[in-house]
């Protein structure tokens, strides 16, 4: 639980991604977009805002996932050595991905060829070939392609929104007493280079610079309407970025 001791981890350091081999497409084909963090560049305003619109996404042709954060998919595919916030809080339990296939079968995800967006942050703990795979080979059962979608923003305040958002949920001191591997604030977390590696092969990734689209547009919102091929989406839409939200 959060501000407990935690128990000895060991764990290996994660193991660059190559490029797995990605499964045959669906024949349901469709697009999942998945917006995958990084964490504190606007994500509670994204997701909200999807939330907002998905009257609009529908007559678009595009669903969104069942949960507003996809936490829970997320953690399905991260390696069970990393101590995630939803495994510290017990928000979720140890991945069970051969249930989420059989659930694939349900009725939400009979999409008849739609395109979905998916997000969460979590996704951007995700490094190892093992974790492609079981996502690739997972997901890949209803999407054609799955075009992720990254927002960067310079390393020091990466840095330091990320300490600030464990210090808020009570999960700094933890993380920093873990192992580096073990650790979602580990140095190897900020390797961008290890982070673009992944998602490229997972597919054609859409990179957006936080800083500059808020030093130019004032909301990390168009760029990202942009990315999921919906300009103006949210041109209505007057959200803060940022805002503490338990979603």
């Amino acid at each position: 639980m959060p501000g407990a001791a935690p128990a000895p981890v060991q764990t290996a350091a994660p193991i660059p991604a190559a490029r797995p081999h990605p499964p045959s497409p669906s024949p349901q084909g469709g697009t999942l977009w998945l917006h995958v963090g990084t964490h504190k560049t606007g994500t509670t305003s994204i997701q909200r805002a999807l939330r907002l619109r998905e009257g609009a996404l529908r007559e678009a042709g595009l669903r969104l996932y069942p949960q507003e954060n996809a936490w829970g998919l997320a953690n399905l595919f991260i390696r069970a050595g990393l101590r995630t916030t939803p495994r510290v809080a017990e928000m979720t339990q140890v991945p069970d991905l051969a249930g989420f296939r059989h659930e694939l079968a349900a009725e939400h995800w009979q999409l008849g060829g739609a395109d979905m967006v998916a997000s969460s942050e979590e996704f951007c703990l995700l490094r190892e070939t093992i974790e492609a795979h079981a996502l690739l080979s997972t997901l890949g059962q209803k999407f054609a392609r799955i075009v992720p979608i990254l927002v960067l923003r310079n390393d020091a305040d990466w840095r330091a929104s990320r300490r600030d958002q464990l210090s808020k949920s009570g999960m700094w001191e933890l993380q920093k007493a873990l192992p580096d591997a073990a650790s979602t604030d580990g140095e190897w977390y900020y390797d961008r280079a290890a982070l673009l590696a992944f998602w490229r092969a997972i597919g054609p990734v859409q990179v957006i610079d936080y800083d500059a689209a808020l030093a130019t547009q004032g909301s990390i919102l168009p760029p990202f309407a942009a990315a999921i091929e919906q300009p103006g989406l949210f041109d209505d839409l007057d959200l803060r970025l940022n805002r503490r939200s338990t979603s």
